[in-house]
């Protein structure tokens, strides 16, 4: 199996970046791994990985989100 790492360092639009990194900073003070899946993923690939436009955008960004019990998940929600 190969692994392939994409660098979209300065590639992606600032107010998804911001939204990401605020939800870093909350998620590592509390010991929480996230990553971005779903159709935000799809098109972060497209766009600046593969050079294709997305034919549809989407407006909010899916997680996986990997919490240890109901209240981890409710202090990451708050």
């Amino acid at each position: 199996m190969k692994n392939i790492l994409f660098n979209l360092s300065g590639k992606i639009e600032k107010p998804l970046v911001d939204a990401l990194h605020a939800l870093k900073d909350v998620a590592d003070s509390l010991g929480i791994s996230f990553f971005v899946v779903g159709a935000s993923a799809r098109d972060l690939i497209l766009k600046h990985c593969c050079g294709i436009e997305p034919p549809r955008r989407t407006g909010d960004i899916d997680l996986g989100v990997q919490v240890a019990n109901w209240e981890q998940f409710k202090e990451l929600a708050e």
